[in-house]
């Protein structure tokens, strides 16, 4: 039972991982194209991970007032991954990260 999990907990880290990975590129897309909506940034992320089978990623997006000449926009993602076993309780691990990426002023 200890080796199931350690694998499952490793799985879960491993998908926290990816999913730090993929909000990251969605961000680097909306710092290329500033007409991004919140759905195209969902579907980025969607289509990344896509081969792991993570499809309760939720993806926002605030931006800041412009100063400067820029905005800031902050990315972020919230994903919730449970750990189960037969006759035991679920360990539901929930996890939120954020990207702050620069934007172009208009």
């Amino acid at each position: 039972m200890l080796l199931f999990g350690i694998f499952a907990f490793g799985w879960s880290m491993n998908s926290i991982s990816s999913v730090r990975y993929a909000l990251e590129a969605s961000a680097r897309s909306l710092q290329l194209n500033n007409t991004l909506t919140q759905a195209d940034i969902q579907a980025i992320a969607t289509q990344k991970l896509q081969a792991l089978g993570l499809q309760n990623v939720r993806v926002t997006i605030t931006t800041d007032p412009a100063s400067g000449g820029f905005r800031m926009a902050h990315v972020n993602a919230s994903y919730a991954f449970v750990i189960s076993f037969p006759y035991f309780s679920n360990f539901p691990i929930s996890y939120t990260t954020s990207v702050t990426v620069p934007l172009v002023g208009g």
